[in-house]
């Protein structure tokens, strides 16, 4: 996977006090969840099936990511596409604190049915954007970019990837695509 590092989702206490004392004051509410997220161990092999068994089988990278980083932000953010570039946020946690934003679970709810079946989201992309796993069984792993701006008008959009681009043939591919946003 290159030579990527991936900084832990979340806050420590020391993070959340340097904010504060640069005037970027976190509230409660929010403190509390990042500082809960950052203290979140990985996932284990029986998270990582109860994942499957809602979403279906899971490529061994990409369990293998989860098992060590449990999500996290790349220091390699910059995706270069067929069509455009394209920055990614955060690798989306698993094992989360309910009401953490960049988790799975959260995601997978407010993009349910927007999304096309036997995919989900496993990271977040600038302006409302996803990355997606497929788990379609001729296209296991593969990697879709999903484009919010182009989603569909239908109430159902699980049979929908025309606002979809196949990024990478694996995870491990795609994490190799990542390069750095010098710009």
């Amino acid at each position: 996977m290159n030579n990527l590092k991936f900084r832990k989702l979340g806050l420590s206490e020391v993070e959340i006090e340097a904010q504060a004392r640069a005037g970027s004051r976190l509230d409660r509410r929010t403190s509390k969840a990042y500082r809960s997220m950052y203290e979140t161990g990985n996932p284990t092999d029986e998270d990582i099936k109860e994942l499957e068994n809602v979403v279906g089988a899971v490529p061994e990278d990409y369990k293998a990511f989860l098992k060590s980083h449990n999500g996290g932000i790349p220091s390699a953010t910059l995706l270069k596409t067929r069509s455009n570039e394209r920055v990614i946020n955060s690798l989306l946690a698993l094992k989360a604190p309910l009401g953490f934003g960049d988790s799975i679970g959260a995601r997978m709810k407010v993009y349910d049915g927007r999304v096309p079946e036997k995919t989900f989201p496993i990271a977040s992309a600038g302006g409302g954007d996803l990355v997606l796993l497929n788990t379609a069984s001729g296209n296991l792993g593969e990697i879709l970019y999903w484009d919010h701006n182009f989603e569909s008008d239908e109430d159902d959009a699980s049979d929908y990837f025309d606002n979809t681009e196949v990024v990478a043939a694996s995870f491990s591919e795609f994490l190799n695509k990542l390069t750095l946003d010098v710009g």
